[in-house]
């Protein structure tokens, strides 16, 4: 049982999902996917959707607190819970899902073997470091690989007859997240926060909301700028739904009908104004850097109009390479997104998993040698299952998801050790991991309803933090051995 710190209560929803059915509602009867109003109230009860999903499209909903201080003195904040962890490092990865980096790892809820959609029972096959082409891992292909909760429809995507994504890794392909998991936390019940892809997975990351975006963007003509720079990028978008129409996406959803799907769906332009989680660390104070290329398509703050046109782009949205800067000057954020970027997140279709794991190993080595480490908790998450084979239904919270499971890790001194957290999460998790440790509201009734992660760490009795240090090498991603990369 998750215990109370300091005397604060945490309210946790219990998700029962009956057998034959994944629809899970709150406890206040709503479903449990519906935003909360900008000041951290239900909603519109009138609609089916967010308080307004136009309005915030539009540019009405959310803006800015007052300027964060400077970093360094910023740095100084101990989070109102009273746990020792005043850093959160949030490390986004791309496209993996659970059973594909965990499936054969010999703890927790993975899998070696899948079921086709025409019944057949295959077994994982050994996963390659590099492959091509990529799967398919939109929105309708999570929809269709979950197919109801069967879980069975993963080669009936873009390119699933390949069964490329059918594949698993073991240790010897993935040895140092298998080494992590061996050590600190692994969840074995993250899903991600929609059925994909990339672009409205990130901007869950930041918002526990997406504004109904169900695509990456559409770019009409070739002109210069992403999102809210560019006003020829367009994404696809559910429309406002009332709650009968939400009812009626749903169950259109469990039966994999994507045509009629559509149908509810509209285009709008890629730049909206709903309120994201640096909002509300600026109006407490506390410091936080999104770490990611300027014009990056994964850069989800770039779509958020008060964001990119404020007093906080250049300062706190700042190119990755400053990520190692920052932590070796001793400036490093109470918070930090981090996005690995293209080559080095490990999306499927080219750039190589050795050498993301790499890059993974070199930035969690720097903070384990620095002086945060005893005060730092560092999650990782895959943004979405990336066409691949998962057999865990996803919990069924409303129009968007949950959709299939991808990997946590969770690594700090406080985290428990070697343990399988049963937690069922969500992207939005994250952001209620930090909003509880600075007293801050939830965003949406996503984030209201998620679970807080504090299961995940012991804060009983201090570790021992040189012995909990686990310094990784980095790989020569050259020699691999063919069944690792082809």
């Amino acid at each position: 049982m998750k215990k109370i710190i300091l005397g604060l209560t945490v309210v946790l929803l219990v998700a029962s999902v009956a057998a034959g059915s994944r629809l899970v509602r709150s406890d206040s009867g709503s479903l449990a996917g519906q935003d909360a109003a900008p000041g951290g109230t239900s909603g519109d009860e009138d609609r089916g959707t967010s308080p307004s999903a136009r309005a915030a499209r539009e540019g009405s909903a959310g803006q800015p607190g007052p300027p964060s201080p400077k970093l360094v003195a910023a740095n100084k904040l101990r989070p109102r819970l009273g746990t020792p962890i005043e850093h959160v490092v949030f490390i986004v990865k791309e496209n993996r899902s659970y059973d594909n980096y965990f499936g054969r790892y010999p703890r927790g809820d993975g899998a070696t073997t899948g079921e086709l959609s025409n019944g057949d029972v295959v077994r994982l096959s050994d996963a390659v470091d590099i492959f091509e082409p990529d799967l398919g891992h939109l929105f309708g292909d999570g929809v269709r690989g979950v197919n109801g909760g069967q879980m069975n429809g993963f080669d009936r995507i873009r390119n699933g007859d390949t069964m490329q994504g059918y594949t698993a890794f073991d240790r010897e392909g993935i040895p140092a997240y298998w080494a992590y998991a061996d050590e600190f936390v692994l969840g074995e019940r993250m899903f991600s926060s929609m059925y994909g892809p990339t672009f409205p997975e990130h901007l869950y990351i930041v918002g526990a909301q997406a504004a109904n975006v169900v695509g990456n963007k559409i770019q009409l003509e070739n002109t210069p700028g992403g999102y809210c720079d560019d006003p020829n990028e367009l994404v696809r978008a559910f429309r406002d739904l009332t709650p009968r129409e939400q009812d009626a996406v749903m169950e259109l959803e469990e039966a994999a009908d994507m045509p009629a799907v559509e149908k509810f769906w509209e285009t709008v332009r890629a730049c909206f104004d709903f309120k994201v989680l640096p909002d509300s660390l600026n109006k407490a104070g506390v410091s936080w850097r999104y770490y990611d290329k300027d014009g990056s398509w994964f850069n989800a703050l770039l779509a958020i109009k008060h964001i990119r046109y404020s007093k906080y782009w250049g300062p706190n949205v700042v190119p990755p390479e400053e990520f190692l800067t920052d932590v070796q000057d001793g400036s490093l954020p109470a918070v930090s997104w981090v996005m690995p970027g293209t080559g080095l997140n490990e999306h499927p279709g080219g750039p190589s998993v050795c050498a993301g794991e790499n890059w993974t190993i070199e930035h969690v080595n720097a903070i384990m040698d620095s002086k945060y480490w005893k005060s730092t908790a560092i999650i990782i998450v895959w943004d979405d299952f990336g066409g691949f084979y998962d057999h865990v239904p996803p919990p069924h919270y409303d129009h968007m998801g949950l959709g299939p499971r991808v990997p946590l890790l969770v690594i700090s001194p406080w985290a428990k050790k070697s343990y399988i957290d049963h937690t069922t999460y969500e992207f939005s998790s994250v952001l209620k991991f930090i909003e509880t440790l600075h007293g801050l509201p939830p965003l949406t009734q996503r984030d209201r309803q998620a679970d807080d992660m504090m299961d995940a760490f012991n804060f009983e009795r201090e570790p021992d933090f040189e012995a909990r240090k686990l310094i990784l090498k980095e790989r020569d991603c050259s020699g691999l051995p063919k069944k690792i990369s082809e």
